[in-house]
């Protein structure tokens, strides 16, 4: 091979190496970005792993205990109010409409128990638990959603008053500020069904991950094959040159 042609090869060579290092070096940040991604799939995975919801907690037939998600209407069927500062809520519409005016916080959603768990959790939504004091007169009528008073020795009720009246004073006559720490049977517990699907998508999120890692992996070794070969043709190109030049000057020496 002459110099002229020997110098265009290693020129075309040079260049290309440059090219594969380049591609290379692409690579690599592109598996640093992977990391960063699975550091955040880790990290939301474990958020989810804290996932709860409100349950509660019912007695069957046969003395056994058992849950039910809690929503606003299972939790109105077993006696339970909504205080949301201040104003007292009987249904899901009512705290919708008091979370809108006291807080500007608009509720879209329909009755579902994650909802619920979410408004109890950050303290929107403090729940009203009956005390169950009998002797005390006053009882709450859920059907009419009113409180009533019955002296002592009488079964006649002589007082009524509307659950949702301003006035909550008789209110907390039957009933209690409660949460799910001190309530009996409102409790928060593990959701399992998120905790199934947070399991299902991290594996899957990491599978894609480790699959595109085991690609450029590939990739990488690949383009070092061609990089060592690329090098080692230029050092038998630059040894072939310098032994041309070499011969060229033994001529005239």
């Amino acid at each position: 091979m002459g110099l002229a042609s020997s110098q265009a090869r290693l020129l075309t060579l040079t260049a290309r190496q440059h090219s594969v290092e380049y591609a290379a070096q692409r690579l690599e940040a592109q598996k640093l970005q992977l990391a960063n991604e699975s550091d955040q799939v880790y990290n939301t995975y474990l958020e989810r792993l804290d996932a709860s919801k409100v349950q509660y907690r019912r007695v069957e037939s046969d003395g056994s205990i058992a849950y039910d998600d809690a929503t606003f209407g299972k939790l109105f069927e077993n006696y339970y109010l909504f205080n949301v500062d201040g104003v007292i809520c009987k249904s899901f519409q009512e705290v919708k409409d008091a979370l809108k005016e006291k807080r500007d916080i608009d509720i879209t959603a329909d009755d579902y128990y994650t909802v619920l768990s979410a408004l109890i959790q950050e303290g929107l939504v403090v729940l009203m638990e009956v005390k169950g004091d009998p002797e005390s007169g006053y009882e709450y009528d859920k059907d009419n959603a009113k409180i009533t008073f019955t002296p002592p020795e009488s079964d006649t009720p002589t007082s009524t008053w509307d659950v949702n009246s301003t006035n909550a004073e008789y209110v907390y006559k039957v009933f209690a500020n409660s949460s799910i720490s001190t309530s009996t049977k409102v409790s928060e517990m593990s959701d399992e069904k998120e905790l199934k699907k947070a399991e299902a998508q991290y594996e899957a999120d990491m599978n894609r991950i480790n699959a595109k890692d085991a690609r450029y992996d590939t990739q990488l070794s690949q383009l070092e094959t061609e990089r060592n070969a690329i090098k080692t043709e230029i050092d038998t190109l630059k040894t072939v040159a310098n032994d041309n030049v070499e011969r060229t000057f033994k001529i005239f020496s």
